[in-house]
Parts: structure tokens; C-alpha cells; sequence
């Protein structure tokens, strides 16, 4: 039996919502993907030691990045411990940090104080107290004694795991927010012009609507480029000033150089710099896209910042979670950014060149056709990756609301929906509309609410992506 589109739809439809539920399901017996947290120290937390340590040593979770890392140890009484230079304990050991000590602790309280990043460069910190009570240093002092075997294996075991992320930011929530704004815009101007004015001028569209439209999308470029121009020094800033709030300016370099995020940083430099050269190589009217495939070159580095700077490149497999992850930018970027580019460039340019509906070109309908089709292949993307990342994080169903991000995923979730029930109105109900009354206001309303639902995911995702898994 021939399916009707509805039917097609429909089915596809399910499928998504298949591909979302499972997770849930499959994630029930699953562990959860590895995240840096502290696992152990030694000397562990509230430990009584009847010998000085020579060493403070940290064990995590995943790989730790050195050159973002620092300890101290702190006295009771005035002054610091000395200690030698803070280093991993081998070349394959990366998950361990090792604290010399540069002299025998005397007896007293000391307070361990931690910062470091995993691979995700998202940092982390913690303290834990420990006591020296040497028994001639006690003989000599009164200082307390260690305790006994029972009593200090117990204190042992309470000590592993200690440890904290860093707290909520809203700087950074903010530049995230620019960030993802302004990857969005370029991915979304992008597509707009190689996917959706391509085919409409192969269609007949006239050279006057194709080169006003395009026209219309740099624009959109430029205010995206805007935004990441400024989160540029900003997010420099503020990831040097989260690891050495002492010497913020001294350590720009330090958190430029050497790790996962000042590649990111790095890629969001030179993909500024390559969509900002295509504007100024694009043609004058607008028509030729060689322009736009320098843009469209820088487009695709800025989604990989997203991928560096997350969750995605501490996940397990690495590979497969940052291809998800690349993936899923990529087709947020073309859905919305797109959406955005049919109300704010094509819409006008049809309106300014009288063609909503011109009896030998394709109009606001071959418009709206052309990003559709588009926009099947971004949302069957979203899907796909989007339940693959949540398969990667959860460990189970209960984390969905038993953790502060299972909590905002599902916020998240339910706003993707909404844009999907949007969406499928703007598909089955006013794309067939438009064939026989072309007014953008048939458009304009549905499509408005879409993006505004879009924006609250864009600002949701950057609150996700800062939190903690647990």
C-alpha cells in the first residue's frame, strides 16, 4: 500500500520518538560514563597519620590536565607547607597527581586544597584536612595520638571521593549562550544560502530575490560573528581566571597552549577569522556562492568548539561521542539558523522584489520546500545524535530527575518537542497552504514561535553542557 506524506511523516515521527525513548531503556543497566571527580588522596581525608607524608598524592577519575592543575597544603599555625613542583607520578599516568614534599610535616592539622580539569577543561575543585600526630613529636608536645587500627581504616575509607565541581557561573553561562548564538547564526546563514537559495535559483528563482536574500544572510553572519568576536578574550578570561584567580593576565597564555580547550579556543579564532575573510571575497550581488563556501568552511570549525570545550570529549568512546556531538551542532545550527534566515533574509528579499508568488518562479513556497527538506534532515540528525548522547550520559532511567542535569535535559527535551509539534504544524498545515495563498503571514506567526522555542533550547543547552553529570 502506497504511504500517504502524512502517513510518512507519522512514521518517521515515531521513529524519533523511538529513538528517544531508548536510551531510557537501554540505559537501566548501564554504568555511568566516567567524569573527572576526585577518587582518592593520599593521605585520605580526616586520616591520622603517626608518620609525616612525603607526598600528597590525588587519583581521579579520568585523565587530569597538569598545566591547569594546582595543590597546596596549608597549615594549622602560620604559614604553608613546602613542597616541590606538582607533576603525574609516569608518563601513562595522567589520572594521578603528585605533590613533593619538601620537608617532614610537624605535627597538627593540614588542609589540602585542589584545582585541575579533565579532559572536558571544565575545573573542578576540592579540600581535605588531615593530621600528623607523630608519636615522639607527641611524647615532646601533647599532640593528639593516631588512632587505633580499626578506627583509622575507617577514617581511611572516609576519605576517598572527596572533592567538588566548580559552581555555577553565570559569566560563563553567558558566554556560552554568545557562543552557541553565534555559531547558530553562521551554521544557519550558511545552509540558508547553499541549501535553500541553491535550489530555489535552480528552480528559476530571479537573480534580484537569490542576491538580496544572500545579501540579507551576511548580515546574519555579521551579528554571529559579532557575538563570538566578543566571547573571543572573554572566554579566554574567564577559563584563566576559574584555574589562577591570583594571576589572571600572567596565565593567558597557559590556558591558550597545551590543552583540549585552547584548541577550542584556538578553532573558534581561525573560524571567526575564515567566515569574516568570505564576507569580504562573497560577489557584490550576492549570487556566486564561492564566497559562502569560505564561510561555510569557517561554519564547520566553529561546531567543532562546542566538541573540545563539553562533555563530549571526556565521554567514552571519545571518537564516537565527539562525532555526536559535531553532528548535533551542525544540524541545531541548519535547523534554527536556517529557520531564522527564511523570516530575516528571504522573506524580505521576496517582499522587496514583489515575488511571494511570481507565476514562473518558485516563491515563499519553493522557499519554504527547499529549507523543509532541509529541515527533515537536521531534525532526523538531532534525533539520532541527541539519543546517543543521552545513552553516553545517563547510567539510568531515575537520573532523568534524580540529577540536576538529568533535571535540565528533561527541560531541554521538553522544549525540543515543542519545536517538533512547531515544526510538524509548519511541515503538514502551512507549507500546502502557502501553494494556494502565499502571504507571509501564514509563515510568519508559526515560524516566530518555532524560533523563540528554539532560542530557549540554544539557552537551556548552555546551562546543560556546564553542569556536572551528577
Amino acid at each position: 500500500m502506497k504511504r500517504t506524506p502524512r502517513g510518512a511523516f507519522s512514521a518517521r515521527l515515531g521513529a524519533g520518538l523511538a529513538l528517544l525513548a531508548l536510551p531510557a531503556i537501554l540505559g537501566a543497566g548501564r554504568l555511568h560514563t566516567l567524569h573527572t571527580e576526585l577518587k582518592s588522596s593520599d593521605p585520605a581525608r580526616d586520616t591520622v597519620l603517626a608518620d609525616p607524608p612525603v607526598a600528597i598524592k590525588l587519583t581521579y577519575t579520568t585523565d587530569v590536565q597538569l598545566a591547569l592543575s594546582s595543590v597546596e597544603v596549608r597549615s594549622s599555625g602560620p604559614g604553608d607547607a613546602a613542597a616541590g613542583k606538582l607533576g603525574y607520578p609516569a608518563d601513562d599516568r595522567h589520572d594521578v597527581l603528585i605533590l613533593p614534599l619538601n620537608q617532614p610535616l610537624a605535627n597538627g592539622t593540614y588542609t589540602v586544597s585542589w584545582a585541575t580539569a579533565g579532559p572536558d577543561s571544565h575545573p573542578i575543585s576540592g579540600t581535605f584536612d588531615f593530621t600528623v600526630a607523630a608519636p615522639e613529636q607527641v611524647a615532646a608536645g601533647g599532640a593528639r595520638p593516631p588512632p587505633a587500627g580499626n578506627e583509622a581504616a575507617e577514617l581511611q575509607a572516609q576519605g576517598d571521593g572527596s572533592g567538588t565541581r566548580a559552581g555555577f557561573d553565570r559569566s560563563q553561562a553567558l558566554y556560552r549562550i554568545m557562543l552557541y548564538a553565534g555559531i547558530v547564526a553562521v551554521l544557519g546563514a550558511t545552509v540558508f544560502r547553499l541549501l535553500v537559495l541553491g535550489p530555489c535559483a535552480r528552480a528559476g528563482e530571479s537573480r534580484e530575490v537569490i542576491g538580496s536574500a544572500s545579501r540579507n544572510a551576511t548580515t546574519v553572519v555579521a551579528g554571529g560573528l559579532g557575538f563570538l568576536l566578543v566571547t573571543i578574550p572573554a572566554r579566554l578570561w574567564d577559563q584563566a581566571e576559574a584555574f589562577f584567580p591570583d594571576d589572571v593576565a600572567g596565565n593567558l597564555l597557559t590556558v591558550a597552549t597545551g590543552t583540549p580547550w585552547a584548541v577550542s579556543w584556538w578553532l573558534l579564532v581561525v573560524g571567526v577569522l575564515l567566515a569574516g575573510s568570505g564576507l569580504f571575497v562573497r560577489s557584490r550581488n550576492g549570487v556566486r556562492p564561492f564566497g559562502w563556501k569560505v564561510i561555510a568552511t569557517g561554519a564547520l570549525l566553529l561546531a567543532l568548539v562546542p566538541v573540545l570545550s563539553g562533555h563530549g570529549w571526556s565521554d567514552s568512546p571519545r571518537a564516537l561521542s565527539a562525532a555526536a556531538t559535531w553532528l548535533h551542532v551542525v544540524a541545531a545550527g541548519g535547523w534554527m539558523g536556517g529557520l531564522a534566515c527564511v523570516l530575516l533574509a528571504g522573506l524580505p528579499a521576496l517582499r522587496r522584489h514583489g515575488a511571494e508568488s511570481p507565476a514562473d518562479a518558485p516563491g515563499i513556497a519553493g522557499m519554504v520546500d527547499a529549507f523543509s527538506r532541509v529541515a527533515q534532515v537536521a531534525v532526523a540528525l538531532l534525533l539520532v545524535t541527541g539519543a546517543l548522547k543521552v545513552w553516553i550520559h545517563i547510567g539510568a532511567v531515575t537520573d532523568l530527575w534524580t540529577t540536576r542535569w538529568g533535571r535540565t535535559l528533561l527541560i531541554k527535551d521538553l522544549l525540543v518537542a515543542g519545536v517538533l509539534a512547531l515544526g510538524f504544524y509548519n511541515w503538514r498545515v502551512v507549507r500546502p497552504a502557502l501553494a494556494g495563498d502565499p502571504h507571509p503571514r501564514r509563515l510568519q506567526r508559526p515560524a516566530v514561535f518555532e524560533l523563540l522555542i528554539g532560542v530557549a533550547v540554544v539557552g537551556v543547552t548552555a546551562f546543560l553542557v556546564g553542569q556536572p553529570l551528577d
